[in-house]
């Protein structure tokens, strides 16, 4: 049987990726003490674009407060985005460039 990789270590996967393309990264830690809940879990940014990155396992949606985030970061003009690996990461930041 075929175990599903973590999501943390999807996370690591994904900010490499994003490293790799040339994109400056950060996890955040959304409802944290002090923090916003819901933002999505890795901030890229790339030549003055931020993009907003939500990492879950695949087979794994995002709940209603981490939609609410994604649909507030977009109206502000950020990319967000849903991913379940490092591939999606990649296709949406290569669409953005």
């Amino acid at each position: 049987m075929r175990r599903e990789p973590l999501e943390r270590t999807i996370v690591a996967k994904v900010m490499a990726q994003a490293r790799s393309l040339g994109w400056w990264v950060m996890k955040t830690h959304g409802g944290s003490y002090g923090t916003v809940v819901g933002l999505p879990d890795v901030l890229a940014i790339k030549d003055g674009r931020a993009a907003w990155i939500e990492v879950k396992r695949p087979g794994c949606d995002p709940t209603r407060v981490q939609l609410h985030r994604q649909r507030e970061l977009a109206s502000f003009g950020c990319a967000v985005t849903t991913v379940t690996s490092a591939a999606d990461a990649r296709h949406f930041l290569e669409s953005l460039q």
